[in-house]
């Protein structure tokens, strides 16, 4: 008689038990998923100022980064005349581009949703901040104050007050 093998009963059992831990950990899975992807965003866009803050002191010229809400993107860019605003003049450096499902609900960066380092590293636009939202109404954005130092923040009111 041969002994390799599975019976049907062990199959039956393991599938069973793959059936019952699929059910448990999907559910999970999906409400963490946009969680994770706004997380994920504000990541890029936190490390990409700093790049670009950091790439001002390196070279001694202004750049900028502008979001742009309607796509869910943004650029970096060298500011060749120090105008916080992207012209035909101003070599890009660099573009990203945001999660799917998170949106730029706004900024409050003063020039065409623009702002900029300049070669000291400092805020050449005052503070700001990008804010940015996804499907399951979690708030999340990065904040910029006059120093160029960047702070994430978050709204527990559905994007109301920002601390």
């Amino acid at each position: 008689m041969n002994n390799k093998g599975f019976t049907l009963i062990e199959l039956t059992v393991t599938l069973a038990l793959l059936g019952i831990m699929s059910a448990i950990s999907i559910p999970s899975y999906f409400s963490w998923l946009p969680r994770h992807r706004l997380q994920t965003s504000v990541r890029h866009i936190y490390d990409d100022m700093n790049m670009a803050r950091s790439r001002a002191v390196k070279t001694n010229a202004d750049i900028g980064i502008q979001f742009i809400p309607s796509n869910e993107t943004y650029r970096i860019f060298i500011d060749a005349n120090q105008n916080q605003k992207y012209d035909t003049g101003d070599t890009d450096l660099s573009t990203g581009t945001l999660e799917n499902g998170v949106d730029i609900t706004g900024s409050t960066f003063t020039t065409n949703d623009t702002h900029g380092f300049n070669s000291r590293g400092m805020s050449a636009g005052g503070t700001g901040e990008v804010r940015l939202t996804n499907p399951s109404g979690l708030f999340l954005g990065v904040r910029v104050n006059t120093s160029g130092c960047l702070t994430v923040i978050n709204s527990t009111d559905g994007g109301t007050t920002w601390p």
